[in-house]
């Protein structure tokens, strides 16, 4: 049997969510989304990817995805109902967050960091998309702060973890843009001429109050594991795009 989706264990052993990221096997796109494509803004077919996303939610339990257009910055939407998407076009944002019960929050990446937000006391959730730029405007830190505003969340009560993404290993950028993420995060986001958007993103988390021990990070590169995922970089921009998702579920023990 194909393995459509890996779950994140470090958050569902909180309990309190079911957090997954899907694979790139199992579905009918054909090249080069190939197979199990969830986007709809890459020009695949939208037939194959609503078959896909039926697939997904058959394999994940899910219903439904709420969703928004990610254009790199730094805004986040407070999911309170089933608005999200839209019939027409979804709302620009980058992030997602919510209270609600059994309403899966999702992003699309293919290198980019998925950045998952479990908040166990109050409880809420959140997830936000993590290119370079978003990155650098520190919408991990802007989530999270987003979820204090609306929810009183409290950095020491939350769980983070940064999915699959491209890794320092393959991610070559100019001197120009290494440069401004060493004076916003310091020497250990910088590897040669390669940059390590993980370390840029846990370093901006712990500075504000997230404990080391409480962010997992995924060992996966997506540009590496083109077996396993899409990676926008290592196909020429020609690819599909992976669906990260989190929801809390609607029993929990808080």
């Amino acid at each position: 049997m194909v393995k459509i989706y890996h779950a994140i264990q470090e958050l569902e052993a909180t309990g309190i969510v079911t957090a997954g990221v899907s694979l790139r096997h199992g579905g009918v796109s054909r090249s080069p989304y190939a197979s199990l494509n969830l986007a709809e803004h890459v020009g695949d077919d939208p037939n194959a990817v609503a078959a896909n996303r039926a697939i997904l939610f058959q394999k994940t339990g899910l219903t439904h995805l709420r969703y928004c257009r990610q254009v790199h910055g730094t805004d986040v939407i407070n999911v309170v109902d089933q608005a999200l998407p839209t019939p027409t076009l979804p709302p620009e944002a980058d992030a997602l967050v919510t209270t609600q019960r059994d309403v899966a929050l999702a992003i699309f990446t293919a290198d980019c960091v998925p950045i998952f937000i479990v908040d166990v006391t109050t409880p809420a959730i959140g997830i936000a998309h993590a290119g370079w730029r978003g990155t650098l405007a520190r919408i991990a830190v802007n989530t999270l702060a987003r979820m204090e505003t609306l929810f009183g969340t409290v950095a020491t009560n939350c769980h983070i973890h940064l999915g699959p993404s491209i890794q320092k290993c393959c991610y070559t950028v100019s001197t120009e843009l290494l440069t401004q993420f060493t004076d916003h995060f310091g020497s250990t986001v910088a590897s040669g001429t390669n940059l390590n958007l993980q370390s840029a993103n846990v370093n901006q988390l712990v500075e504000v109050g997230i404990a080391p021990a409480a962010i997992s990070v995924s060992p996966f590169c997506t540009a590496c594991r083109t077996d396993l995922f899409y990676s926008h970089r290592a196909e020429n921009g020609q690819t599909g795009r992976m669906l990260s998702f989190i929801k809390l579920n609607l029993s929990t023990d808080t």
